[in-house]
């Protein structure tokens, strides 16, 4: 086995080392220069192949690309027409090599001229240059070795290999740059059974491959000349939309806890679970009946009380049509409200029906008291917001009720958080009291 050779950085597949080999050590084995080459390659391919498979390649962090002040005393003489900047950082090749950058780097912006470059008529309009990094190893430490025969000269070896780098500049033409993104979305595709379905036949279609002239993306450079000969050419460094970039796992997290962590869900309510069916006596309980305390939601986060109201926190009442005889939902009147108890941490909105309203039902003829009913409650969780605190940006509620399981949420802001419950019918002896009642 030998390391990595300087063709294969063209194509870094798989099986450019078919396989692993390493020593096997046992008393009286006589180490050469090859055993201990193949120690370093082992362990240097090994981390190569892990690191492009499973990391792929791209920028990690660092790397800026900016133009250099003619003064860095004084900006306001202006920027170098002809040298940029890169700032130290990390990034992996395409054979996953890792490339160091730990000083800054002055970069003067003449491409390497290719045969084809030579033959193509000079760009009067604009140039496209691009900034590669590229993985270099560098031999240091030489040392000089005495003959080891009569009729041999002197030697020269080198006592250490550096990973280093260069940083290349040239033409758009010369490399290929693809999208770095974007490629893989069944929602945009032929529709899968399932996702695994969907990612088992990606990663059949072969494992990924270098190109045939790769680039580590730093900058994409456009230098557009002037009319006035005296004016220098004005510099376009885009950095991000050709760049590969890696994300370590903290900035991994950041971002999905930044569009999925800490969003507030509902963790109770006090129709006691999805599609439950109250009687009327639990109903019209005075101390802890939805007709007298209202239907009350729970969060577990300090809402913003003012993105809970008549819009967002709706109750709907099933109702039959006594001329047509079909089912619609009206909106029942109430008054929507919201609390929050700093020592308990209780977190309650609370949709109060009109009294009027609860008067018709009780006292009145409708079809609720006669037959009983069907309420449904809705959240408009998109508009719902928790409330802004300890740096802590609001965020929208996330109130899918899957499977009218509670907590609420799939991760995700918004969904509309939608429950219902039934009311039984009003018993005969509870309807006379109510007649007397109100005859009185």
């Amino acid at each position: 086995m030998t390391c990595m050779k300087k063709d294969d950085k063209k194509r870094c597949g798989i099986c450019d080392i078919p396989y692993f080999e390493r020593n096997n050590y046992y008393h009286g084995k006589l180490m050469t220069v090859r055993d201990f080459f193949a120690e370093q390659c082992y362990s240097n391919e090994k981390r190569w192949l892990i690191n492009r498979m499973i990391h792929g390649w791209g920028v990690m962090c660092g790397l800026d690309v900016k133009q250099k002040p003619v003064d860095p005393g004084d900006l306001s003489k202006g920027y170098d027409p002809h040298k940029v900047l890169i700032t130290p950082g990390l990034a992996l090749d395409c054979c996953g090599r890792e490339i160091l950058v730990c000083k800054e780097q002055e970069v003067v912006l003449v491409p390497e001229v290719s045969e084809c470059d030579k033959e193509k008529p000079e760009d009067e309009t604009e140039k496209k240059l691009v900034l590669c990094l590229e993985f270099h190893e560098c031999k240091t430490e030489p040392i000089h070795l005495p003959p080891i025969a009569c009729d041999q000269k002197e030697t020269c070896e080198f006592n250490r290999i550096r990973d280093s780098y260069k940083i290349l500049v040239k033409h758009v033409g010369d490399v290929d740059i693809e999208d770095p993104y974007a490629k893989n979305c069944p929602l945009i595709e032929d529709k899968p059974s399932s996702l695994h379905d969907y990612l088992c036949k990606k990663l059949k279609d072969g494992c990924p491959q270098c190109p045939e002239k790769p680039c580590l993306v730093l900058a994409e450079i456009t230098i557009t000349p002037t009319q006035d000969p005296n004016a220098p050419p004005p510099l376009k460094i885009d950095q991000c939309s050709k760049r590969r970039l890696i994300f370590n796992n903290a900035l991994l997290f950041d971002l999905i806890n930044c569009f999925h962590g800490d969003l507030p869900h509902v963790i109770d309510i006090n129709w006691k679970e999805n599609g439950a069916t109250l009687s009327w006596e639990d109903w019209a309980d005075p101390d802890k009946g939805i007709y007298t305390q209202g239907a009350q939601i729970e969060f577990d986060k300090k809402m913003n009380g003012d993105t809970i109201n008549d819009h967002t926190f709706i109750v709907m009442v099933k109702m039959i049509d006594a001329d047509t005889g079909n089912y619609r939902y009206e909106l029942a009147p109430g008054d929507v409200s919201y609390s929050y108890d700093d020592t308990t941490g209780k977190s309650t909105a609370t949709f109060k029906f009109t009294s009027k309203w609860l008067i018709d039902v009780y006292f009145g003829y409708s079809s609720i008291r006669q037959r009983g009913g069907e309420f449904k409650v809705v959240l408009k969780s998109v508009f719902i917001m928790s409330a802004e605190e300890s740096g802590k940006p609001a965020k929208a509620l996330d109130g899918n009720f899957i499977g009218g399981r509670l907590p609420s949420g799939n991760g995700t802001a918004g969904g509309d958080f939608v429950s219902w419950f039934y009311v039984t019918s009003e018993p005969a002896e509870s309807a006379a009291k109510g007649k007397s009642i109100k005859k009185k």
